[in-house]
């Protein structure tokens, strides 16, 4: 996974713009290892045994720490490379750092992301959304207009779409974007935290040392990666 490239240069502006401000983080994490996928494999492993466990999973993890924890299924878009991933909302910044290593950890991961609402910082998470009768074809349209990174969640016809914002340099593809689909941004200014690395042993590592940093005099909820019990999650709903 590359979800710190895939965040990392992608920039928006103000359009139907809608300033909010929640405490809650945001936490985008994908289970998928492959180096390369096409639109049509990340959408066809969105009912695959690994995103069903690997949601299944987050959902056990997320509700021991989290307030009011909600995981969602996602396509993680970066360049031409499309996966299937999740956005999880409903934890603070602390909780949603520590679930987002313990299951970078347990999917082997490379880098997670998580973005932290901070009012007046530069840095901005911004919720494009929309309704679509097509889907499945956001990420090529994304693509055709120059916008090649991103998070993508459906629930039906309902479209959200997730740039994190370091800057202003895809303003004018954006506007064209979000004129096109008929759709409103919303603005969150925050900051974004990406941990891990691009070796995925390297990332192991930082995972397993921030792991035992955070859970020193606190209960811990590692113990569970490598049971079978969090590995059979998700076997009733995949075929």
């Amino acid at each position: 996974m590359s979800l710190r490239r895939a965040f990392f240069f992608a920039g928006l502006t103000c359009f139907f713009l809608v300033c909010i401000c929640p405490a809650q983080s945001f936490l985008f994490v994908s289970p998928n290892t492959r180096d390369h996928m096409t639109d049509e494999s990340a959408l066809g492993s969105m009912d695959s045994f690994e995103q069903s466990n690997f949601l299944a999973a987050a959902k056990f993890l997320a509700a021991k720490i989290c307030a009011k924890p909600n995981v969602q299924a996602a396509e993680g878009m970066d360049g031409a490379n499309t996966e299937n991933s999740s956005l999880i909302t409903g934890c603070n910044s602390a909780h949603a750092q520590y679930l987002g290593e313990l299951l970078g950890r347990y999917a082997h991961q490379k880098w997670i992301l998580v973005f932290d609402p901070v009012s007046g910082s530069k840095g901005r998470l911004l919720t494009v959304s929309f309704t679509t009768e097509h889907p499945a074809d956001v990420p090529k349209l994304l693509r055709s207009l120059g916008i090649k990174a991103g998070t993508i969640v459906v629930q039906d016809k309902q479209v959200r779409f997730f740039l994190w914002a370091p800057d202003q340099s895809l303003d004018p593809l954006v506007r064209l974007f979000a004129g096109n689909v008929q759709g409103t941004i919303r603005e969150t200014a925050g900051k974004a935290t990406f941990i891990g690395n691009d070796s995925r042993a390297k990332a192991r590592q930082i995972f397993d040392l921030r792991i035992r940093k955070y859970e020193h005099g606190r209960k811990s909820l590692s113990q569970w990666l490598w049971t079978k019990e969090l590995h059979d999650l998700g076997l009733t709903s995949t075929p």
